[in-house]
């Protein structure tokens, strides 16, 4: 018999595994630097940075494959909107349901709903980063791309040093990391973003070295663009080499940097390929490097 229309309408529950479940796929696929950075992590720990990784990437995927800007900024104002919800116990999107549900078993509910948190405003700093990509209009100063990676990068190590119960110095130099974990990507990624008009480095570097964005993707560009490739491995070389935390940094942190400064190791052996394809360290490598950083 068909129900009266005004009957309320049962709906099955949904398996609540089926978020976290998204999120594993999303942020730890087998073999991955993150998987194995956080391969040890208690449950509840691993689920809530996973998540927040899942966000990251959800937000970077748009971001990049996206090429109507209407649709791009639409699908930012939908995850701007799912996050102030997230603030008032609401949760549609997977993702946003096993990060909030991790957070209530962390006992950071209260952190979670208030939109002045310290929490809430690291993922705005991040939302924001996604903005400034999608309004891409270059940097022009170095201190322009320090601000972007801060909020791209920076927020979301911050976040991760939140989770594992980090103080504010401990957190800070978490932030720190992340600012040098994402120039790094931002170099592996150089030819892809400079082929899609998109330059992660400061217009006043450009110039220094005689070029302009344009010279990053030519096939015959000058040679002073290896110089500057360079210059650029170097800066990033030697922020990862001197970066310190004011106690031994926790096992996620440690792994991390050893597979971005081997992936540098291999990038700085040939320059000149920075535009030709992304560096990969071999998973057997990855997983020799984490093992080592462990300990």
């Amino acid at each position: 018999m068909i129900a009266p229309m005004n009957a309320q309408q049962k709906t099955d529950p949904v398996d609540p595994r089926l978020p976290d479940a998204e999120c594993e796929r999303l942020a730890r696929p087998v073999g991955s630097a993150f998987r194995l950075a956080s391969l040890k992590l208690p449950p509840v720990e691993q689920r809530a940075i996973t998540a927040l990784r899942a966000l990251d990437i959800s937000l970077a995927e748009f971001s990049e494959s996206i090429s109507e800007p209407q649709v791009a900024m639409a699908k930012l104002d939908w995850w701007r909107e799912a996050l102030l919800r997230m603030t008032e116990g609401h949760a549609e999107h997977p993702v946003v349901q096993s990060l909030l549900a991790a957070l209530q078993e962390l006992g950071l509910e209260q952190e979670a709903r208030d939109a002045e948190s310290m929490l809430i405003a690291h993922l705005e700093d991040r939302l924001g980063a996604t903005r400034i990509e999608l309004e891409y209009e270059g940097f022009d100063a170095e201190q322009d791309l320090e601000a972007f990676l801060d909020a791209r990068y920076g927020s979301v190590f911050a976040l991760y040093a939140r989770i594992l119960g980090a103080d504010d110095t401990t957190r800070q130099a978490a932030r720190n990391l992340g600012c040098w974990h994402g120039r790094l990507e931002r170099a592996r990624l150089l030819g892809r973003h400079a082929r899609a008009g998109r330059v992660y480095l400061p217009a006043e570097r450009l110039r220094a070295h005689g070029l302009d964005e344009a010279d990053l993707y030519r096939p015959a560009a000058p040679t002073a663009r290896e110089a500057l490739f360079r210059e650029e491995l170097e800066r990033i070389s030697s922020g990862l080499a001197e970066w310190q935390a004011p106690t031994r940094p926790h096992r996620l942190f440690r792994i991390l940097r050893a597979i971005d400064r081997d992936h540098l190791r291999l990038m700085r052996a040939t320059p000149e390929k920075l535009t030709d394809a992304r560096v990969e360290v071999s998973p057997l490598r990855r997983w020799w490097l984490a093992w080592r950083a462990a300990w």
